[in-house]
């Protein structure tokens, strides 16, 4: 089976655009293959070339890099990650690591010493140049869109570091754990739902474009807000959510207690058949590796058991 249909087969119900991006970004990956392909830098999502090399002193600001390096590199390279990672994840892994706030963090960045820093491109650009005037090699891993981005992102931090063959392993392992959640269920038998968050008075959703998207499709869900043209993370009117009126809602668990009690929404169907599910806020919001926890929580939630 070729790449990209394993990749369409993770994916499951992507919409063709959507998957014609996936498979570009991952079949572009040829600039950033390491010098033992005959390649000796990599274009990060800013278009800056960065030397592919063994770096021993990493520093992170990025939840996607910090859980993709502690896979791939040895972990005492890895000096800092964002302190996001720190206050979320059990691996022990983390341990010894210091936490960086915010790439803006420039004089504690700094102080490391760095010879490489992996950012995500929301920061202030002005920020990058400081780390760039002071002589730090930065490789950008650009916008966070689920596996459209997650895929291509784990293929050039292998790269950059000269150990490509580790990233392919990886994104491949990820690939085939996200098949196997739903892999029994058939098309016709799959349930509909969306993701939706309340946030005050305000609704915001998940879907087509984002990890929430992978993690409901993988997990077994139909995306009834992608299916309705939505993409990225909506804010929902209540008269959008009810027209929606997914059979199957995922939430985080403080929405879950209290989204049926919003008026006019006991008649949404999720509510009336009490299917509503709240999955744990740190896996929900994870756009890393996270997401095949995730989708197998949403998998259990909806049909019950583990996959």
């Amino acid at each position: 089976m070729s790449r990209a249909s394993r990749i369409n087969g993770a994916l499951l119900l992507l919409a063709v655009s959507t998957s014609a991006l996936l498979t570009a970004a991952i079949s572009g990956r040829s600039a950033s293959e390491g010098p033992h392909d005959g390649v000796h830098t990599v274009q990060d999502a800013g278009g800056a070339e960065i030397a592919v090399r063994d770096y021993v002193r990493i520093v992170s600001t990025s939840t996607i890099a910090d859980q993709v390096l502690i896979e791939i590199i040895e972990p005492k390279r890895l000096l800092a990650v964002s302190a996001h990672t720190l206050r979320t994840e059990e691996s022990r892994a983390y341990a010894d690591k210091i936490g960086v706030e915010h790439a803006r963090d420039i004089e504690t960045i700094m102080e490391l010493r760095p010879d490489i820093v992996f950012i995500n491109n929301f920061i202030d650009r002005r920020q990058v140049e400081r780390l760039k005037e002071a002589g730090l090699n930065v490789f950008d891993l650009g916008p966070m869109r689920g596996l459209e981005t997650l895929l291509p992102n784990i293929e050039q931090l292998a790269a950059v570091l000269g150990v490509p063959e580790r990233g392919r392993k990886l994104a491949d392992q990820l690939l085939q754990d996200l098949e196997g959640i739903s892999a029994g269920i058939a098309q016709s038998e799959r349930r509909r739902g969306l993701y939706v968050g309340k946030h005050g008075d305000r609704l915001y959703g998940g879907t087509a474009g984002t990890s929430f998207y992978d993690v409901l499709t993988a997990g077994g869900l139909i995306d009834v807000a992608a299916a309705a043209g939505f993409d990225g993370w909506p804010a929902f009117t209540n008269e959008q959510l009810l027209s929606l009126d997914p059979p199957w809602i995922i939430t985080n668990p403080e929405t879950e207690r209290t989204l049926c009690q919003h008026p006019g929404f006991q008649s949404l169907s999720a509510c009336k058949a009490g299917q509503v599910r709240s999955v744990e806020t740190r896996l929900l919001t994870d756009p890393g590796l996270g997401i095949v926890e995730a989708a197998n929580a949403v998998h259990s939630a909806v049909y019950g058991g583990s996959s």
